[in-house]
């Protein structure tokens, strides 16, 4: 799903007709273009109970994957129902037998995050994005200081590049099986910190990663927290002086219930996915650990969810999706729930 793999006001070309009524919330088409930018289509998902000033999330799917795919596997619209915030799955455009810079795009789909061109604010992939969620916020009247962004594999090193580039337009940011900005090499912090220039500040961001995923090592999200919150040290004050703490203020591990039924579950053989160990072992869920970090004023600014057993898939996703798993945690009400905790200052 990844490695072959503004407030600046924007002139704005968008289109919104409906695709497909729900029962519950309305599902339509978009298209937004940055002036002198690119282009990206995307689906938004407005539940039937929309309060004013409410949040809005995008999502940013994978390689090989398209944004309906990524709506199917993550069932954020079910959970816009229930909490009210409007949802938007921006679709990367596929170029084939090429991929940027020599044409707009990927190959494979995939947000072209390992492009110096694409990890800057105010050009690029991060410009057409951060204008599109800004649009959206705008028509559904959304809380402009209560927008995030999450992404999984490919996308959530674009989500990882545009709480770097716009952390004025995005409150927090989520990152499914990703890493550490500038192409996986800001170890410190410091390239992530230098993006922001002078809006840079404290982002909130939530992580999840499968062990036993091959494609994204649980390693490269382990390296992201440890840049990002290198990156909170310096927005903090300035300094790099550990007034945001490289250690964890909680850890939590939780278990499955139940015996193991070897064979007796989903293995996930189907298209671009990667085989569902617990289906094979027969578990009835992965086991999970959770750490939070805080700020100075010891306040959640940073979660790492480690799933035991997940390989490079979306938890808690059953079907025949690319890339999905029957098991595992609801990655899409934990990320929300530690999202709707902040706001912009």
């Amino acid at each position: 799903m990844r490695r072959t793999q503004i407030v600046a006001l924007l002139s704005v070309v968008a289109l919104a007709v409906p695709a497909q009524a729900s029962t519950r919330g309305q599902l339509t088409h978009g298209s937004y273009s940055a002036p002198g930018g690119l282009t990206r289509t995307y689906l938004e998902y407005v539940p039937a109970r929309l309060a004013p000033h409410s949040p809005v999330v995008v999502f940013l799917h994978g390689c090989n994957e398209t944004a309906a795919q990524a709506m199917q596997a993550t069932h954020l619209n079910a959970l816009a129902d229930t909490q009210g915030f409007t949802v938007v799955y921006p679709e990367q455009v596929v170029a084939a037998g090429s991929s940027a810079p020599l044409a707009d795009g990927n190959g494979i789909g995939c947000w072209n995050w390992f492009l110096p061109a694409h990890q800057a604010r105010g050009a690029g992939e991060p410009a057409v994005l951060a204008g599109l969620a800004q649009q959206v916020t705008s028509d559904v009247k959304g809380d402009p200081k209560r927008v995030y962004v999450e992404g999984i594999s490919a996308g959530a090193d674009m989500s990882v590049i545009l709480g770097a580039t716009y952390p004025d337009v995005f409150a927090a940011a989520a990152s499914l099986a990703g890493c550490a900005y500038s192409a996986c090499a800001d170890a410190g912090g410091s390239l992530t910190h230098d993006a922001m220039g002078p809006r840079a500040r404290i982002v909130p961001l939530f992580v999840e990663n499968g062990t036993a995923d091959v494609l994204n090592p649980v390693a490269q999200s382990e390296g992201l927290v440890q840049s990002w919150l290198g990156a909170d040290d310096l927005a903090d004050d300035g300094q790099s002086n550990q007034s945001i703490s490289r250690n964890a203020a909680s850890q939590t591990t939780t278990m499955p219930s139940g015996t193991p039924s070897p064979g007796a579950g989903d293995a996930c053989v189907h298209n671009n996915s990667f085989t569902c160990l617990g289906g094979v072992a027969g578990l009835s869920d992965y086991p999970v650990t959770v750490q939070t970090w805080n700020d100075s004023k010891g306040k959640d600014v940073l979660e790492l969810w480690t799933v035991h057993g997940l390989a490079h898939a979306h938890p808690n996703a059953p079907g025949d999706g690319p890339y999905t798993d029957p098991l595992g945690p609801d990655v899409s009400a934990a990320s929300y729930h530690f999202f709707v905790q902040h706001h912009l200052p």
